[in-house]
């Protein structure tokens, strides 16, 4: 009985994998399928939605372009290097300002505040206080995203089940081991979605920073490919900047993923 039961549970979980996979590969085509479209009968111009073919024949010309590999190269350090410090800055304080109500009541508004606030209004002072080079794009994405993570850091743990609490006291937890041990664990779904957010930011206001002011990574080569029209090079640069961040939120998400037994 038990047994049908695990393999009833199994085909369904397959099952159900097997529609979501289907409905992504039916999102992907629907795209590719709107995009010959609006290059054929809808003759969308180039210089807006450039053919299929071109894009893709960009695509390979510059998988063999070192200026592109170090671009890449530069894009990629940028963006583990500001994640890395907004999850150690962001969780440390998360967790010291959770500590106390005191200190809760006075920085979770701010911490929600400062991940709402359009900081890239401010870039151009980061522009001046760093330089165009890599400095400022890590300190920019930084900023972007240290606030989501401390914030999801401290409501996670102040808003614990008690059960949880109880239970390690009723085992004789002292108070260090609650915070050490049980705590980060019944927190964490919490804390990790304030992590995702916080590897999104970064992703995105690195690039942000590279269009909007750089020397050198993939969101410097589009801007300039944008800036020289060729549209098709931009549309290149965008599918490697696309597969890039995929990488490495799915390195991220595996590597930060509960594991068990």
């Amino acid at each position: 009985m038990t047994q049908t039961i695990t393999t009833k549970l199994r085909q369904s979980s397959v099952s159900h994998a097997a529609i979501i996979w289907g409905l992504r590969v039916a999102l992907v085509l629907a795209l590719l399928g709107a995009w010959l479209l609006g290059t054929g009968p809808a003759e969308v111009s180039p210089l807006i939605l450039p053919e299929m073919t071109t894009v893709f024949s960009s695509f390979i010309s510059m998988f063999t372009d070192p200026v592109i590999w170090q671009a890449a190269g530069v894009t990629v350090w940028a963006m583990l290097v500001a994640f890395a410090l907004a999850a150690g800055v962001g969780l440390a304080v998360g967790f010291i300002v959770s500590r106390s109500s005191m200190l809760s009541a006075t920085f979770e508004p701010l911490f929600a505040w400062g991940y709402i606030f359009p900081v890239a209004l401010l870039y151009p002072l980061f522009l001046i206080w760093f330089g165009v080079g890599v400095e400022s794009k890590i300190f920019f994405a930084f900023i972007n995203a240290v606030f989501p993570i401390a914030f999801n850091t401290v409501k996670g743990l102040r808003n614990i089940e008690p059960r949880y609490l109880k239970v390690g006291q009723a085992f004789g937890a002292s108070k260090t081991q609650i915070d050490w041990h049980i705590k980060p664990g019944a927190a964490w779904p919490m804390i990790l979605a304030g992590l995702r957010l916080g590897a999104a930011m970064v992703t995105i206001n690195v690039v942000l920073a590279e269009v909007l002011g750089a020397k050198a990574g993939l969101g410097y080569e589009l801007q300039q490919a944008a800036n020289t029209l060729q549209i098709a090079d931009s549309y290149a640069v965008i599918l490697y900047l696309i597969i890039i961040t995929a990488i490495l939120l799915g390195v991220m998400e595996r590597l930060l993923r509960p594991r068990h037994g």
